[in-house]
């Protein structure tokens, strides 16, 4: 008896799988009870729940085991993020410059707490921002989709972050590591003049030291994380090479993004969600006069007078915009139509002085911080748009959506199937490829199919920006 509960413990223990786990652990179970051992073992709800822990602790272990790569030593190129993941946007700067009411007007709702003093947002708010699209709603008509859906990428507001972060001061140690999970950073700050009601946590406003304290505390960030990582001996070859050519450029204070890093080089160390490797946009939050009379004005000054005198950035990679958080804040808050929000921002930007207004609608909405940071985030990262819906029946046409990839890997027409649902990958047969604007041009899909418009593709063509297709399966 000793030898066969011998047997099935040595069974438990070297099971490979987590469903071979769950079989022998049945198998346990049936031997002990047969043996009259049912009143001591797994006989109480205890043993049993303490059992249950122990196979699920297996099945992770099996996981971690089968999906995890080496860190610096794979050869596996990584998946387009936008097959693999939600694109995903950090909001950074300095405490009460107004990151949260940008978030909530990105957003469109009141989400974040925006209050007027230091580290009102603990834990990070998230919000899904759709894409600027100029053809979904179009090819949703065109289709008599049910509904249209847009791409979106995902904006985070974190804590603000103050000069010793990268040492745990403030909230410092829980921002930096949402912060590394992002592929992109917002980094907002404060341009407008003092005000009596909003505290400044330095006691004055000063946009290019601001930008260089966060900045710095970034740098040091990284330079902390890569020479923890040097000490460990499982950082080797490629890795290893490649972050002892970017240390010494942190400590002369020049970010991971201008080191001018390879392909090859950058993908041996993504797994360290360096800080300073990331693109950043630079949006300066202005007042609401700068915003709606001077707008240009301001921008110019940014651009040419403010960005180029900014420590440990690369403005020759780095982007930047105007906001005006409160007020946008505002508008969203009154109305969440983009058309009235529209109607409202010219009506208090008035007329021209002769009397008349040049201002266009697609004018007004490139001013918006919903419009303007996406689009931004997308030139940043090189990301493109397509699109799945058109050419079903009317009858059976409910979705018409936009997907959003990157030109630096772009997705096969087999990859886009498995996107959409694993039944039409294993079913492919072939996909119909047109352009937006050329299948706009035409009355109905299958007009534009006569017409030769449309393309027919297998599965490894490689699909480009504004592709409509249309994926034929085997159901």
């Amino acid at each position: 008896m000793s030898r066969n509960v011998l047997l099935v413990v040595l069974l438990l223990l070297i099971s490979p799988h987590p469903k071979d786990n769950n079989n022998k652990h049945r198998a346990a179970v049936l031997v002990a009870e047969g043996y009259g051992m049912g009143s001591s073992f797994m006989a109480t709800r205890k043993s049993r729940r303490r059992d249950k822990v122990s196979l699920s602790l297996s099945s992770f272990v099996w996981r971690r085991q089968t999906t995890t790569r080496p860190r610096g030593g794979s050869n596996h190129r990584n998946h387009n993020m936008g097959l693999c993941m939600k694109i995903k946007v950090g909001i950074v700067g300095l405490p009460n410059i107004g990151k949260s009411t940008l978030f909530n007007a990105l957003a469109q709702k009141s989400i974040a707490q925006a209050e007027n003093f230091p580290f009102c947002t603990i834990e990070p708010n998230l919000a899904p921002i759709a894409v600027p699209d100029a053809h979904l709603t179009k090819l949703g008509r065109h289709a008599k989709s049910v509904k249209v859906v847009a791409a979106t990428m995902e904006f985070v507001d974190v804590a603000g972050l103050v000069a010793g972060a990268s040492r745990g001061e403030g909230l410092g140690n829980r921002f930096l590591a949402t912060l590394r999970e992002c592929h992109a950073i917002c980094h907002v700050v404060r341009y407008f003049d003092n005000h009596p009601d909003i505290v400044h946590v330095h006691g004055k406003v000063d946009p290019i030291q601001d930008a260089e304290v966060v900045n710095l505390e970034l740098v040091l960030a990284d330079v902390a994380h890569i020479e923890r990582r040097l000490e460990k001996t499982t950082c080797r070859d490629e890795e290893r090479a490649t972050l002892e050519a970017i240390l010494p450029q942190l400590q002369l204070g020049i970010p991971a993004r201008s080191v001018g890093l390879s392909e090859s080089q950058e993908k041996s160390i993504r797994s360290m969600g360096l800080l300073t490797l990331k693109p950043v946009i630079y949006a300066f939050n202005i007042d609401e006069v700068d915003f709606l009379l001077d707008r240009e004005q301001v921008l110019d000054d940014v651009t040419h007078n403010v960005m180029p005198k900014i420590q440990y950035c690369d403005p020759s990679r780095d982007m930047s915009t105007v906001v005006s958080a409160k007020l946008e804040a505002e508008i969203a808050a009154m109305s969440s139509d983009p058309k009235a929000q529209r109607d409202y921002l010219q009506s208090i930007m008035g007329e021209d002085d002769d009397g008349t207004t040049t201002r266009t609608t697609t004018m007004v909405d490139n001013m918006l911080c919903y419009t303007v940071l996406p689009t931004m985030v997308c030139q940043l990262l090189d990301l493109f748009l397509v699109y799945t819906g058109p050419g079903v029946p009317a009858e059976k046409s409910q979705t018409t959506k936009a997907h959003l990839f990157s030109n630096q890997d772009p997705p096969t027409t087999i990859q886009l199937a498995g996107r959409l649902h694993g039944d039409i990958q294993k079913g492919f047969l072939r996909a119909e490829v047109t352009p937006a604007p050329t299948l706009l041009q035409y009355d109905s899909y299958n007009a534009a199919k006569d017409a030769g418009g449309i393309r027919t593709e297998g599965k490894d063509a490689v699909l480009s920006e504004d592709d409509v297709v249309l994926i034929k399966w085997k159901q």
